[in-house]
């Protein structure tokens, strides 16, 4: 008999630590190579992880709910034989992802794409291990080593946790108390994952316990990939100043063209075609026209983004995640239908991995699909603006002093009045207005 050990794998550069949200097997459980063993979430995506080899669980050595760093070993695995046996490294692989097949348009040569910075990695200056979101915040405050040094941490092995940093920067920036009275400590923020650029916030006002009569209703906590929107939300709102736009958009050319080749489109292409890739197209051509709405705030400085990389909202059974679309623009209708097909796919399934859901430069949501007329979404830092999409509705309009029955769309734009004023992001919905409705399919 021999036992693997199966660790905590590394699912992109920058992560430097999972959480274990759920054992699909317990102890003594017969697992084949490549079944699915257990759930982890990092500050990223939610994954399924596979089995390294055939056997038997014999010890889970991480409980659920714990968060632990990369390499950590997190159970083992006893088989039959070590021959054919996966790597004693207990490396998980990825979830394969499924190829998209796309038509690129031909376009002159673009020019360079700048360099993005590469994600710091976990660093061990002091005594102690610090993650990149414990270094990032560090740096944002201006703590020192010594400092960090000196903080108790409660992560594994010692190591300074979020709440842990958090917790001292509040007690630090709390008013002196006067003579004889005790520091009020700080209420502890959740242990959940934000953006490594967006800027530390100090943790919600703990409102009074009021008395809950427990037949009556039921508590359901939060899990974990509920925290993270919940604190990514509040974030959003508590940084950027947002203002609204909304437009109706004329979608009967666009909705006419897809009810007579999308049976034809899915047996030629095998995947189908809904509304989304016309959407991405006019956002991507409007984004060339104005190109502030592809930027980010550091500071007092905006960064321009050079490439175009759209996030889509996909929503699952316990909340929303948001995969990108690297370099939009690259991408004809045909290669946008696989591309967002095959994300909301793999985003239903968890086999996104993290470098999936980074780097997104504007993002889209589909109110629609569940037929709203509209929403007012919350932009997703760091970006500065987020398109709402409503679903699409016949409707009475008046064209040359006559009423016509149209299918007609509302459209609703987020943008950050830090740096998008309204009159630029009027004419940023007015142009994706424009695109939308003066559809011409020979051209794509």
């Amino acid at each position: 008999m021999a036992k693997i050990d199966l660790v905590m794998p590394k699912m992109g550069e920058s992560i430097a630590e999972g959480t274990i949200i759920k054992w699909t097997k317990k102890e003594g459980d017969r697992i084949e190579r490549d079944e699915t063993i257990l759930e982890i979430s990092t500050d990223k995506v939610d994954s399924e992880i596979p089995s390294t080899a055939s056997g038997v669980l014999a010890k889970i050595l991480v409980e659920e709910g714990k968060t632990v760093a990369v390499g950590t070993v997190i159970a083992q695995i006893e088989t039959e034989a070590a021959t054919g046996a996966a790597p004693t490294n207990g490396q998980t692989k990825p979830a394969a992802a499924m190829p998209v097949e796309t038509k690129k348009v031909e376009t002159p040569a673009a020019a360079p794409m700048p360099v993005m910075a590469a994600a710091e990695p976990v660093s061990r200056q002091g005594k102690r291990f610090y993650s990149p979101l414990v270094r990032t915040i560090a740096k944002q405050e201006n703590l020192s080593m010594q400092e960090l040094e000196a903080l108790p941490g409660t992560g594994v092995e010692g190591r300074v946790t979020k709440n842990d940093i958090m917790a001292y920067l509040q007690n630090r920036s709390l008013p002196k108390p006067a003579a004889g009275q005790p520091m009020p400590t700080p209420a502890p923020m959740p242990s959940v994952a934000a953006r490594p650029t967006a800027p530390t916030l100090p943790p919600p006002a703990v409102m009074p316990s009021l008395p809950v009569d427990e037949t009556r209703v039921e508590i359901m906590p939060m899990d974990h990939m509920r925290k993270r929107i919940a604190e990514h939300m509040v974030m959003s709102k508590h940084v950027s100043p947002h203002v609204y736009s909304v437009s109706e958009c004329d979608m009967t050319n666009i909705v006419r063209y897809r009810e007579a080749i999308k049976n034809e489109f899915e047996k030629r292409e095998s995947t189908k075609l809904t509304f989304t890739p016309f959407f991405i197209d006019a956002v991507v051509r409007a984004i060339k026209d104005f190109p502030m709405i592809n930027s980010s705030i550091d500071g007092d400085k905006v960064i321009i983004k050079k490439f175009i990389n759209i996030g889509l909202a996909v929503a699952l059974e316990q909340g929303l995640i948001v995969p990108v679309i690297k370099n939009s623009d690259s991408y004809n209708l045909v290669g946008l239908a696989r591309a967002t097909n095959d994300i909301a796919h793999r985003a239903r399934n968890k086999q996104l991995k993290p470098d999936e859901v980074q780097n997104g430069t504007f993002s889209i949501t589909n109110m629609g699909s569940f037929g709203n007329l509209f929403g007012i979404p919350v932009i997703n830092q760091p970006q500065v603006a987020i398109l709402g999409i409503g679903a699409i509705k016949k409707q009475p309009v008046v064209i040359n002093e006559a009423i016509a029955i149209r299918d007609v769309v509302y459209l609703s734009l987020s943008y950050d009045h830090r740096i998008i004023d309204g009159a630029y992001g009027g004419q940023f919905l007015q142009r994706v207005v424009h695109y939308l409705e003066n559809f011409k399919p020979e051209a794509r």
